[in-house]
């Protein structure tokens, strides 16, 4: 008999204890509130992660690539002036030719202007601006080089680089002299020339005109 009364004790205890929890559950904050045993079919699913938590767990990114070095005139495009470009360096018909900074030598490289080399054909193949062609004034078929370069077709009002070995080379004025006899009125010089090309790591190449 005092047995079964300690047992009832126990139950009544525990059905208490049980009643107290579940009031202290429904009374708690959603945060701190037990879930109570059944099913939950959300229960598996997990939130779409927002920008800010993507971008905290995203490996930084690779440094951007360095600039690539100016590509050399190509045949297809050399003279092809945009309204920029004729802008900047209009014509100047009342003289053969105007010296310009080794910026704006690479920015008409850069849009594939005509480079001509007006040293030696020895010099020349030991070295030159990429995508130049020879025309050394001291040679003796310069003239009919000139002529060619004529017959070409080309726009005549197009910038066109000429460069010698810079200092004190006139080479790349003389040649912009017989140039502007035959009608191009556009002849810019490079005239730190070649040595300043070289010292500037741009592209240069070697060998004879192709």
């Amino acid at each position: 008999m005092a047995r079964a009364t300690n047992a009832g004790r126990v139950a009544v205890l525990l059905l208490a204890a049980a009643a107290a929890a579940a009031v202290s559950n429904l009374a708690a904050s959603t945060s701190r509130k037990l879930a109570w045993v059944g099913n939950y079919p959300r229960a598996q699913q997990v939130e779409p992660e927002t920008p800010a938590v993507a971008a905290a767990t995203r490996p930084a990114s690779a440094a951007p690539p360095a600039a690539p070095a100016p590509a050399a005139p190509s045949a297809g495009t050399v003279g092809v002036v945009d309204p920029e470009l004729a802008q900047a360096f209009p014509p100047h018909p009342d003289k053969a030719a105007v010296e310009i900074a080794p910026a704006d030598v690479e920015r008409l490289y850069r849009k594939q202007m005509l480079f001509l080399d007006a040293r030696r054909t020895s010099v020349y193949a030991d070295g030159h601006i990429a995508g130049a062609r020879n025309f050394p004034v001291w040679e003796s078929d310069i003239d009919d080089r000139v002529k060619k370069l004529f017959e070409e077709g080309l726009d005549q009002r197009a910038p066109v680089v000429a460069y010698c070995s810079g200092g004190n080379c006139e080479d790349s004025h003389m040649l912009a002299d017989k140039l502007y006899q035959v009608g191009f009125d556009n002849v810019l010089i490079y005239k730190d020339g070649f040595p300043d090309w070289q010292k500037r790591g741009l592209p240069v190449a070697k060998g004879a005109n192709p």
